[in-house]
């Protein structure tokens, strides 16, 4: 799958970015796919900087 193309979710055919319809199945194409590099890296910060505070908390909380 390249750059410029969407990946059905039914079907898993390739469509053009711009299509809002899947031309294989007749679906309607996702906004956003669950698979996207960018929904991934988003996920990965979130996560990161979560587990940071939790750190940071838990190194002044904790007993020593």
């Amino acid at each position: 799958m390249n750059e410029q193309s969407k990946k059905c979710l039914y079907c898993q055919g390739d469509n053009d970015e711009d299509d809002s319809n899947c031309r294989h199945c007749g679906m309607a194409l996702p906004e956003k796919h669950p698979q996207d590099k960018r929904s991934k890296i988003s996920f990965f910060i979130k996560a990161f900087w979560a587990i940071v505070i939790f750190c940071v908390i838990m190194m002044f909380y904790l007993p020593r």
